[in-house]
């Protein structure tokens, strides 16, 4: 019997209602709509001539409303020829259909049996004032030193314009930013973690109706390089500098050691923008912790000495350490010192034998005495030097190396006399060694090394007393004029 229901639902291929005598619509549907959702709900009743045709045209209405649409399917709602169309991966995401034995007894009668339908699926973004965002929270967090640390997530979705995918590559990154200038346009910011999860949704080839991200972004407070506080190729960047200084302890307290700090900067290299991390050290990064060093503690001169380089190719990080030495500002150019004093003495007794009836049996008078003083000096200094002559030439009081000269032991030394001369009683200097040996300590291959001088001494003293006179002998660890 034909019927004529003004009311024709199309599910995919399959059509209730309308002019279809097997799938008769029963009363009014429901339609449920939100913001991001939509819902329809439908009573229909299942007419045949028997139970056989009961059975087959049940089987076939169960199975076409609990499918789900694919891309470029339909649901068309129509009210005697005023169409609503809903195109899927369009206007319609997700499409969904459940159907359900109602138990209605004045449907259940002979060859008919009533099903409860319900469709369900959400509803696309608008696109052309939200570019297919739905949705988007952001959270700003601060670290211990108020470095802002703001995370977003978000959902994007499809639209006539294209896939969830498509919408978020083509508007997430210009969205994102409108929303850290909100929260400091002054400030910038650098992208450090991204995720997003696609759906199944599409035929053959997937197209993703609704994709949810996060991303996180971290304040920049220090420069990835030299030239650019953001460098497009390096991400999520770390520097720290560990001071290592050691006092061993020296000769004199006026000394100033030559100090360590061992530089560290640790990045992630953007593979969008390169692969060759060697060429990102040499060209940015080295450079950059070299000045960043110099800005922090100010070196008069400086030199790397040691260089420690990790490349991670499989996860395209880069970790270096970097090493320096170098003499802190105000310094003194003698930055090393040991130096030693020690007496030797000889002396000679003559033994006249006698006829006592000993064979052994002798008289033993003092002879001669000799007493001597050694001291023996290593100094460091940085620039360059020659040997000292401490006997037959005067010496400069401003020497190269300034005070690796005799004023280090604590009084007036030879650079301050003429040491031709000799003391008729005293102490006289008669013996000096003296050794300079060049060093070079840093990477003189880089240009970055300093140029030091390793002066080696060793002055000898003998002391002799007046004739005549028994005098006290003068002990001291200090020199006195004229001594090395």
């Amino acid at each position: 019997m034909a019927i004529n229901n003004p009311i024709e639902i199309t599910y995919g291929t399959q059509a209730i209602g309308g002019t279809s005598d097997v799938y008769q619509i029963v009363g009014p549907y429901i339609l449920d709509k939100s913001y991001d959702s939509i819902r329809l709900v439908v009573d229909v009743v299942v007419v045949a001539e028997d139970l056989a045709g009961l059975q087959s045209s049940s089987e076939t209405l169960e199975q076409e409303f609990r499918k789900r649409l694919v891309d470029g399917d339909t649901l068309e709602i129509d009210l005697d020829g005023n169409a609503w169309t809903y195109t899927v991966g369009e206007t319609m995401l997700r499409a969904r259909a459940s159907i359900a034995k109602s138990g209605n007894i004045d449907l259940d009668r002979g060859a008919s049996r009533g099903y409860t339908i319900t469709i369900e699926g959400e509803l696309p973004a608008d696109d052309t004032t939200d570019a297919g965002l739905r949705d988007i929270e952001v959270l700003v967090d601060f670290e211990s030193g108020r470095q802002r640390v703001v995370s977003m997530r978000g959902t994007y979705t499809a639209t006539s314009a294209g896939d969830a995918k498509a919408r978020y590559e083509a508007d997430a990154d210009n969205r994102c930013n409108d929303y850290l200038d909100v929260i400091d346009s002054g400030a910038t910011f650098e992208l450090v973690d991204e995720s997003f999860t696609l759906d199944r949704e599409g035929g053959a080839t997937p197209a993703p109706h609704v994709l949810n991200f996060t991303r996180q972004y971290v304040e920049l407070l220090v420069n990835q390089t030299q030239a650019a506080l953001d460098d497009g190729q390096i991400r999520d960047h770390r520097v720290t500098f560990t001071n290592v200084n050691q006092y061993p302890g020296d000769a004199t307290e006026e000394v100033t050691r030559l100090q360590r700090v061992i530089g560290n900067y640790d990045c992630a290299v953007d593979i969008d923008e390169t692969t060759d991390l060697e060429s990102v050290y040499r060209n940015k990064i080295k450079g950059h912790v070299r000045q960043l060093f110099q800005n922090n503690f100010q070196p008069t001169v400086f030199g790397v000495e040691e260089e420690r380089v990790s490349y991670d190719e499989t996860a395209k990080r880069i970790s270096i350490t970097l090493q320096f030495i170098f003499q802190p500002s105000g310094g003194e150019s003698l930055v090393e010192v040991s130096q030693s004093v020690a007496f030797r003495e000889t002396r000679s007794i003559d033994y006249t034998p006698t006829h006592s009836g000993d064979e052994l049996a002798a008289f033993a008078d003092v002879g001669f005495g000799v007493l001597e003083r050694i001291w023996n000096r290593t100094a460091i200094g940085i620039g360059a030097e020659a040997p000292k002559l401490r006997i037959r030439e005067r010496a400069r009081p401003d020497g190269p190396i300034g005070r690796l000269d005799g004023t280090i032991l604590g009084q007036k030394g030879p650079d301050q006399r003429d040491t031709t001369k000799v003391e008729q009683y005293g102490w006289n200097v008669v013996a000096s060694t003296s050794q300079v040996t060049p060093r070079v300590l840093g990477d003189p291959a880089g240009q970055e090394f300093i140029t030091v001088t390793v002066l080696t001494e060793s002055v000898t003293e003998r002391y002799n007393a007046k004739p005549g006179d028994r005098t006290f002998v003068p002990i001291q660890t200090a020199p006195t004029t004229g001594q090395a």
